[in-house]
């Protein structure tokens, strides 16, 4: 079966804090010392992709909006087994919302054609907006599930498992279908060194706007539906008081008056 997974490029959630700092314009986040990497939502759904391939054949696309034309980051995500990988770069893209996202996504995955099923990271790690798959799916008339941990393929359909508040729910779907996946089950493979080697041949195909049939007044109309106007970085204060007393019956006695004042007991 042929599968296209959505990936992008994020800075490395584990980086520090410190090491984050909100742009001059107050709307970009800057992070000149962070790598760049996988987001893991989409390392989860690229791998579920692998081993759907493996099990029925065919073949793994990647699929990635990006800010520039540097195909390296999609041939390192290549090394852990995808076949081809397609990357959009347009400056009719920047700057755009989650909206502009799934907009451009669409119309690649249009232009591609063939595929049985396309999966997604639930969210992506710098944003935790977790809208552009189900966008994905409404635009391309698909059936879709969010949240799911493990697909299974039975026939012309799959089943896919999700956790809800009291159990386990399985739902069936035709195919082609598109799912958002979690983290629970699926681990991202590790690349060999011939892996990360033979990547640098396979292809990447770099389109721009033009090249999918995205039309700038139809992104107005269709995408860029919600504006970022400031990013800041949350200032939080603690204050301490000791408490104490000449025996500790006394310092008890203290703290009790002083949670009673502040009506906390």
């Amino acid at each position: 079966m042929n599968i296209i997974a959505t990936v992008k490029q994020v800075p490395d959630p584990e980086a520090p804090a410190g090491a984050f700092r909100i742009g001059p314009d107050d709307r970009v986040m800057v992070s000149p010392t962070v790598s760049s990497v996988l987001s893991p939502y989409d390392e989860s759904a690229v791998e579920a992709a692998l081993q759907l391939r493996d099990a029925h054949g065919g073949k793994v696309s990647l699929v990635c909006l990006g800010t520039e034309p540097d195909d390296s980051f999609l041939h390192e995500a290549m090394a852990t087994g995808a076949d081809e990988a397609y990357l959009v770069v347009d400056d009719m893209f920047q700057n755009g919302d989650a909206f502009a996202t799934a907009y451009a996504l669409s119309k690649a995955i249009a232009k591609i054609g063939e595929y049985d099923l396309i999966v997604c990271g639930r969210q992506a790690s710098d944003t935790d907006a977790g809208v552009v798959g189900s966008v994905i799916a409404e635009s391309l008339g698909l059936p879709s599930a969010t949240v799911i941990r493990k697909i299974e393929v039975v026939g012309d359909k799959l089943n896919a498992e999700r956790v809800i508040e009291d159990g386990i729910e399985v739902l069936e779907l035709p195919l082609p279908a598109l799912l958002t996946m979690t983290s629970e089950l699926y681990t991202l493979r590790y690349a060999s060194v011939m892996d990360i080697m033979s990547a640098s041949e396979k292809p990447v195909t770099i389109w721009s706007a033009s090249d999918i049939g995205a039309d700038a007044v139809e992104l107005d109309d269709l995408a860029n539906r919600s504006i970022l106007r400031k990013q800041f970085i949350p200032v939080s204060q603690t204050q301490c008081e000791v408490i104490g007393g000449d025996s500790a019956q006394e310092a008890a006695a203290n703290l009790a008056q002083a949670l009673r004042s502040r009506k906390v007991i």
